[in-house]
């Protein structure tokens, strides 16, 4: 027996050594194709895509070669901190900064580029200083069922509830860009037309 024993290890030696072999090049790979924590790159962000520095993208190229649309580009691209909380707090007829970033990276298709962005810039330039506008002055509306103050400045209808940012309606865009929400007079009212085709009645 403990020859057999020996003559059976000594058969399988060879095998088991060709496994731990195995088994050796199979870490080395993998330690060599995991990256190292130093080196891993996080995901872009709008304000990472938005940048003039090296950017390889082509409304970023046309932005950044503009100094009206790179200073509107720079007060609008990242929110501040109260601005990201109230459009989170805003209903859905505000659309949310991510949307209209990806909205307006299509500006690059456009046959009419620079009016497209000038158009993206001044609606969402009118969405954030909406945001603190003071509706104390605005007259008292409703839309839909909500009890609404509804407001006007420099051009957009400026629509709010008692604590949040219910809409912000502008005219049609002369460009090919299309605003999100759009305001159509109607006598006395006022229809709010959404980009997905949703629309409300103010008065």
């Amino acid at each position: 027996m403990p020859g057999g024993a020996a003559l059976a290890y000594g058969r399988g030696a060879p095998r088991e050594k060709a496994d731990v072999m195995m088994r050796a090049r199979l870490c080395s790979l993998l330690l060599f194709l995991t990256p190292v924590a130093a080196d891993a790159v996080p995901p872009p962000t709008p304000a990472d895509l938005a940048g003039c520095e090296g950017s390889a993208f082509v409304v970023d190229k046309l932005v950044c070669a503009d100094p009206a649309l790179k200073a509107a580009d720079a007060r609008v691209r990242v929110p501040s901190a109260d601005q990201a909380r109230l459009l989170d707090a805003a209903s859905d007829y505000v659309e949310r900064q991510d949307a209209w970033f990806q909205r307006r990276n299509r500006c690059a298709f456009a046959d009419d580029q620079p009016a497209c962005l000038r158009d993206a810039y001044a609606e969402r330039s009118a969405v954030l200083t909406a945001l603190a506008h003071d509706a104390a002055q605005d007259r008292a509306g409703q839309c839909g069922k909500m009890a609404v103050r509804i407001g006007t400045l420099e051009g957009e209808t400026i629509i709010r509830d008692d604590s949040r940012l219910v809409a912000v309606g502008l005219p049609k865009a002369r460009s090919s860009w299309r605003n999100f929400v759009t305001a159509e007079p109607r006598g006395k009212a006022l229809r709010l037309h959404r980009l997905d085709g949703a629309h409300i009645d103010c008065r």
